[in-house]
């Protein structure tokens, strides 16, 4: 029994190690800020990714009515996880400081609203034509875009606004209310 014993420690020591040898060739994705620029809302950051640069605002977060092509909403849902229902707008401007093709930016910012309880609501496409996603469409180096960013936030109200990349999911930029 002692053997048995003593074999499963060596044993159960030399997994641990190969997998920790294993998982340090392999590098996982980081969640973290980094260097990216963290401000209040209202100030203008500089988000530079190494193949584009902007300069973004976030002048604005507030409640709105759903805008057009906006979808369902939980208001008037009866159910207590969902009292204060509410679609929230981000007023957002861009700057197009250099970019390799006037859609790049469409296709990589993602704008999360987050509440002070860390939940994360991801943007809502809609038929708005203030949207910013259709402006980002065509923003060539030097363009100013300007628009809005809306979520469902159906829990709490937004508190910080957190630029990723949609593609990589790396943390671009944060603006805190």
């Amino acid at each position: 029994m002692a053997k048995m014993h003593r074999w499963l420690i060596v044993l159960s020591t030399f997994l641990v190690a190969a997998a920790g040898a294993t998982a340090a060739g392999v590098s996982a994705p980081r969640a973290h800020a980094g260097d990216a620029p963290i401000g209040h809302i209202g100030d203008t950051l500089r988000v530079d990714t190494g193949t584009y640069v902007a300069d973004v605002t976030v002048s604005s977060v507030a409640p709105c009515d759903p805008p057009p092509g906006f979808g369902y909403t939980r208001e008037g849902v009866p159910i207590k996880s969902f009292p204060g229902s509410t679609a929230d707008r981000a007023d957002v401007t861009v700057r197009a400081i250099r970019v390799p093709n006037p859609y790049i930016m469409a296709t990589s910012f993602s704008f999360d609203g987050v509440t002070p309880f860390a939940d994360a609501y991801k943007p809502r496409a809609s038929d708005a034509p203030d949207a910013l996603d259709a402006a980002l469409g065509n923003a060539p180096s030097g363009a100013i875009v300007r628009g809005g960013v809306y979520w469902d936030a159906y829990r709490d109200p937004v508190s910080n606004v957190v630029l990723l990349d949609r593609k990589t999911g790396q943390h671009l930029a944060q603006w805190n209310m």
